[in-house]
């Protein structure tokens, strides 16, 4: 993937139109590093890459960041404000120009862009000048490449009533926030006359029902033709009924040994949300019910 760099980003602040005596065209005054202090020149610009990329992972995704800095330097020498005039012209062809360019070209990006100023006074180091620094940050959300301890399986031994069942067990990579639920309803049976007290009803156990839910960041493999496909779990049977797949969760026991958990799922799916949310990924949330008890085994 394209990632901007000190060098790309030199290269792209050159395409722009600066007022005289500021950024030369021939980019004899630009570096893409950080001058040395006692030789830097004024009026001059420099692009420092302050953060490189470095990486945050979770058991859900990675994030990637990169800051730069582009910092202008120009002396102090007449009328203030009229170099307060020109300092905002070079920052705004230098910001107009960087919006222009493509600093990452994955589409889960975030991009800050924050100028700051300041002037600083004649001492034994620096002639009075006016320094202008726009920060500029990208992050980048990718599917993460931590090894997960939870992983769901489309069981083809366990799966019954699928149009189109695939040929082999199918797993969904990176699958998160799994919420698995089942019991018995309750009946409540009013009586006249309960021992343990007025109108306290009789309970008796009602039918079955549980729900699971889990989130798929989609990749084009979780999408196809058979019924292990996220795009086909809804997908009623040619008899109009209701698909029944079987799942295999397994997730890591809290011991100090852990211990691997597995749970076989049979269900139907209710539903197929999709989650296009802004920069983040792309998810499926699959809501089904489940049709019998669970069995959970660990090894």
């Amino acid at each position: 993937m394209a990632v901007a760099t000190p060098t790309s980003i030199r290269t792209q602040i050159l395409t722009g139109t600066y007022p005289s005596n500021t950024i030369q065209s021939d980019g004899s005054n630009v570096f893409a590093y950080e001058q040395n202090v006692r030789r830097r020149r004024y009026p001059s610009c420099e692009i420092v890459a302050i953060q490189p990329q470095s990486t945050d992972e979770t058991k859900k995704q990675t994030i990637l960041t990169t800051i730069f800095e582009v910092r202008f330097f120009i002396k102090t020498l007449g009328v203030v404000e009229d170099e307060i005039t020109t300092l905002k012209s070079v920052e705004d062809e230098i910001k107009n120009t960087i919006e222009s360019m493509i600093l990452d070209d994955h589409k889960l990006v975030f991009e800050s862009k924050q100028w700051s100023r300041r002037h600083i006074q004649r001492d034994a180091d620096h002639p009075s000048h006016q320094v202008s620094v726009l920060r500029i940050s990208v992050r980048r959300i990718t599917p993460t490449t931590a090894t997960s301890d939870a992983r769901l399986i489309f069981d083809v031994s366990v799966t019954s009533g699928v149009n189109n069942e695939p040929l082999e067990n199918y797993t969904y990579t990176n699958v998160y926030d799994v919420d698995i639920s089942s019991g018995y309803r309750e009946i409540l049976e009013p009586v006249t006359d309960n021992p343990d007290g007025l109108n306290i009803p009789l309970h008796y156990s009602g039918v079955f029902d549980g729900r699971v839910i889990f989130n798929v960041p989609v990749k084009n493999s979780d999408l196809g033709s058979t019924g292990d496909k996220l795009n086909k779990l809804e997908i009623l049977n040619s008899n109009g009924e209701k698909g029944v797949i079987g799942l295999t969760f397994t997730d890591k026991t809290m011991d100090s040994t852990p211990l691997t958990l597995q749970e076989v799922i049979l269900c139907r799916v209710e539903s197929v949300q999709r989650l296009y949310h802004h920069n983040d990924q792309t998810v499926f949330r699959v809501i089904g019910r489940i049709i019998k008890p669970t069995t959970i085994t660990t090894y």
